[in-house]
């Protein structure tokens, strides 16, 4: 393998790598965004829906990974399955401590007033 195709394999892996992880922000700050209010009764959405579109991510870096493996470039392939793998765990690892952040923000806003003799859906 020459330096041009090792370097071009680097910059395409840190590309998608970036690519992928500017994704991932962007999708966590809109949930987040859902928590910043001034209002006392508001309370933030509920994360589930947040980390399906999460699930992409993964599973489009498993597609980039088959590609690159096909067209044998060993570095994107591995950076995709390592990003693959890294992603599936937080988004995990996320859903308990979402779920948490969103009990917490409706027991808030129940304390400060909203009805909350009706269970929200899940």
């Amino acid at each position: 393998m020459s330096a041009d195709t090792e370097r071009s394999g680097r910059g395409a892996a840190t590309a998608l790598v970036t690519a992928e992880l500017a994704v991932l922000a962007v999708i966590w700050l809109s949930w987040a965004a859902t928590y910043w209010s001034w209002d006392p009764q508001s309370y933030g959405d509920r994360p589930g829906p947040y980390l399906r579109k999460a699930a992409y991510v993964p599973a489009a870096a498993l597609v980039f990974a088959a590609v690159a493996a096909v067209r044998r470039a060993r570095t994107v392939a591995i950076s995709q399955l390592v990003l693959s793998v890294a992603v599936c765990a937080i988004v995990l690892g996320a859903k308990d401590a979402g779920e948490r952040a969103y009990e917490s923000s409706y027991r808030d806003a129940c304390q400060a007033g909203v009805r909350c003799d009706v269970p929200q859906p899940r």
